[in-house]
C-alpha cells in the first residue's frame, strides 16, 4: 500500500493500542488514453448529445444509453482487467489560446481505485448493483467550501513539480509531468436506486473525511466500493492564468466531475474482499489471486466496437477551434456560467461507418515484421489520411492490399513481405485515430502495426485471429516507388515517480492468458506477452499517491512494510489521525 509520514507522538501512541486493526482491499485498475472523446454522457444525457466534451475510458461498447448487458458485451476494455467492462469519464481539457481560441488538451491515462473503506471490520460492503451509474462533482460550481465533502472530494495534483500542494483548484503553475485530475465518489448508497438526478441516490459519510470509513446517512445506509479516479493531461505549457479550461466552460477547476457506470461480472468485486490485506495491492494487481486470474498487458489496444455513435462535429483535434463545443461560455474566474439563451443544438448522433471503395474488405490490425516492412510495393503519407484516400491510392497504382500505419502513413501490394495475412490479430494495437477523420471515429494502424484493407476478400472475422482470409488473385507488380524502410519499436512504457532524482530503468516481461469474447458470441483465449520498460524516478521509499485517507484517534495497530529499493512499498495498516493524511501514488 502507501507509507504516510505520521508524527512521532502518533506512531508511538498507534503502536501501544491493543485494538484490533485490519487492511481491507485497494486496488487500481490501469487505463491509457481516451477510448472515445465527444459530447457523450449515458448518465447525464441517455440517448442524446451532451451538453459538452468528455474523455471516455473503458468497455468498448459504449452507447450514449447505458445498460449493464451492453457494458459486458463489449469486446475489450481499456483497463488492464479483462473483466472490467465498466465506462468511466470526465470533461476533456481545453487550453484557451491568446487569440481566444482553443486547443483540445490530450488525456495521456487513467487510473480508477477501487477501495474499500469501512468503519468497522464487520460492516458489509455492498456490491454495485447491475445497472448502477452515479456521478461525482458539480458542473457549475465557482466557489470552494473546505467544509463540504462534495467541493473537497474534488482535487488536482501538479506532477514534475517537487512540494507542489495538492489543490481545489487549477494549481497556480505548470505540470510538466501532467495535470493529475482527481475525483473521489461517494460510499453510500440508498440501497434502492440505481441512478436518481443529481446522483441524490448516493451520499459522502456524515464525518471523518469524504475519503473514509466515516458513518453513512441512514438515508444512505448501504456502504459501498469507494471509487476514486485520476485522468492525467499534458499540462507542459507555459503558465498562464485562465488558460486551463474543461470542456464545460470551467477556467477555474471547481467545476471538474465524472462518471460512472458498472460493467463488473456480477459478484466478481465481492470475491475480493475476504482477501483483506493481501489485495491491498494498489497497481500490483498480480499479487491479489482473483486479480491476476484476469489481468491483461495492454488495455490501450482497446478501440471501439464496429458501428458506434457519435457527435459528429470538430472538437479541435485537427487545429484549434473557435468555441467550446456546446452552449459552454467560459465561466468561474469571471462569475456564474452564463449560456447563450438562443442557442440551438444542431449536433446530432451519428452511428460511425468508415467509408471504403465498393470491393473491398477491412481485415484487422497486422504487426509489421521486425526491421521490414509487410506491404513494400508503393506508400504515401498525407496529413489528413483516411482508409478511403489510401485504398484508392493502392487500387490506383494496382495493388489489392492496402494497410494505413501511424494515422498518417499509407502502404500497398499485392503480397506481404516477412509476414501473412493469416497472422492478422485485433488483439493488437491499432488503434491511433485516422488524422483525417474526426476523433475517434477511425483508426489507422499504430505504431508498426497495420490496419489493413483487402480487394475480393473472401472471409471476414471480427475475433482476434484471423486465419482463413483468401488473398486476391491478382498479380504481383512491380514497385512503383520505394519507401523507406525504418524500425519503430513499440514499447508499453509506465512511468512511475517516487521523489526526484535518481533514475533507475528496469524492463520486466510478463504473459497473460485471458478470454476475449468477440461479437460472434465466441470466446478466443488469447495470449498476450508484452516488455515494459518502466523509468522511476525516486530519492526514497515515499510514493507521491492520491487514494485518500481520513481517519479517527481510535487507531490500533501500525505496521509499516518499505523498502529503499525501486520496486519499495509502503503498507500503512491504521484507522489512525484526526487530520486529513493523503495518500499519493505515481
Amino acid at each position: 500500500m502507501h507509507l504516510i509520514l505520521l508524527p512521532l507522538w502518533l506512531t508511538l501512541v498507534n503502536l501501544s493500542l491493543s485494538v484490533q486493526a485490519w487492511v481491507d482491499p485497494f486496488f487500481v485498475v490501469q487505463h491509457g488514453p481516451s477510448l472515445i472523446t465527444g459530447r457523450l454522457d449515458p448518465v447525464v444525457s441517455p440517448g442524446g448529445v451532451s451538453s459538452h466534451v468528455h474523455a471516455i475510458i473503458g468497455t468498448s461498447s459504449f452507447q450514449p444509453t447505458y445498460t449493464y448487458e451492453n457494458s459486458m458485451a463489449g469486446r475489450c476494455t481499456t483497463a488492464n482487467v479483462a473483466v472490467d467492462k465498466s465506462s468511466y469519464w470526465a470533461p476533456n481539457l481545453y487550453r484557451k489560446r491568446s487569440d481566444g481560441k482553443f486547443d483540445l488538451v490530450k488525456m495521456n491515462r487513467a487510473n480508477t481505485y477501487y477501495l474499500v473503506r469501512r468503519g468497522s471490520q464487520t460492516e458489509t460492503i455492498n456490491e454495485f448493483p447491475p445497472g448502477f451509474r452515479m456521478l461525482a462533482g458539480n458542473p457549475n460550481r465557482i466557489t470552494y467550501n473546505a467544509s463540504d465533502y462534495t467541493n473537497t472530494a474534488i482535487s488536482y495534483v501538479c506532477l514534475g513539480r517537487s512540494g507542489a500542494p495538492e489543490t481545489g483548484a487549477f494549481p497556480t503553475q505548470s505540470c510538466p509531468q501532467d495535470l493529475r485530475a482527481q475525483v473521489y465518489f461517494p460510499s453510500c448508497w440508498d440501497g434502492k436506486n440505481l441512478w436518481l438526478p443529481n446522483s441524490a441516490h448516493v451520499a459522502y459519510p456524515t464525518s471523518q473525511g469524504y475519503n473514509s470509513g466515516g458513518p453513512c446517512p441512514t438515508t444512505h445506509p448501504k456502504r459501498l466500493f469507494s471509487v476514486f479516479y485520476e485522468f492525467h493531461f499534458t499540462d507542459s505549457y507555459d503558465y498562464t492564468p485562465g488558460a486551463r479550461v474543461w470542456a464545460n466552460g470551467d477556467d477555474t477547476g471547481y467545476a471538474l466531475h465524472a462518471d460512472f457506470t458498472f460493467g463488473w461480472p456480477k459478484g466478481f468485486l465481492s470475491q475480493v474482499i475476504p482477501y483483506g490485506e493481501q489485495c491491498a495491492v494498489d497497481f500490483s494487481l498480480e499479487n491479489c489471486p482473483p486479480l491476476k486470474k484476469v489481468m491483461v498487458n495492454n488495455g490501450s489496444a482497446c478501440t471501439l466496437d464496429p458501428g458506434f455513435l457519435t457527435v459528429k462535429e470538430d472538437i479541435g483535434v485537427n487545429g484549434p477551434i473557435a468555441k467550446l463545443p456546446g452552449n459552454n461560455p467560459v465561466f468561474g474566474r469571471s462569475g456564474a456560467k452564463v449560456p447563450d439563451p438562443n442557442y440551438k443544438e444542431t449536433a446530432t448522433l451519428s452511428t460511425v461507418t468508415i467509408p471504403i471503395p465498393s470491393g473491398w474488405t477491412k481485415l484487422g490490425c497486422l504487426a509489421e515484421p521486425s526491421g521490414s516492412r509487410a506491404l513494400k510495393a508503393a506508400s504515401t503519407s498525407d496529413q489528413t489520411m483516411t482508409p478511403e484516400k489510401c485504398i484508392s491510392f493502392c487500387s490506383s497504382k494496382g495493388y489489392s492490399i492496402a494497410g494505413v500505419e501511424w494515422s498518417v502513413e499509407c502502404y500497398c501490394g499485392n503480397e506481404t513481405t516477412g509476414t501473412s495475412l493469416s497472422k492478422i490479430d485485433n488483439s493488437l494495437s491499432c488503434s491511433m485515430p485516422c488524422n483525417g477523420l474526426e476523433y475517434s471515429q477511425g483508426y489507422c494502424g499504430g505504431s508498426s502495426t497495420l490496419t489493413i484493407y483487402q480487394k475480393g476478400a473472401k472471409v471476414v472475422s471480427s475475433s482476434s485471429s484471423l486465419s482463413s482470409v483468401k488473398p486476391s488473385s491478382s498479380t504481383s507488380k512491380p514497385a512503383t516507388s520505394s519507401p523507406k524502410t525504418s524500425t519503430v519499436s513499440t514499447k508499453a512504457v509506465s512511468t512511475a515517480k517516487i521523489g526526484t532524482t535518481s533514475k533507475w530503468t528496469s524492463t520486466v516481461k510478463t504473459s497473460s492468458t485471458v478470454k476475449v469474447a468477440t461479437t460472434a458470441k465466441t470466446t478466443t483465449i488469447v495470449k498476450i506477452s508484452l516488455t515494459s520498460t518502466v523509468k522511476t524516478t525516486a530519492t526514497t521509499a515515499k510514493p507521491t499517491s492520491t487514494a485518500k485517507t481520513s481517519t479517527t484517534a481510535s487507531a490500533a495497530t501500525l505496521t509499516v512494510k518499505a523498502s529503499t529499493s525501486a520496486s519499495s512499498k509502503a503498507t500503512l495498516n491504521t484507522r489512525g489521525v484526526r487530520s486529513e493524511h493523503r495518500r499519493s501514488r505515481h
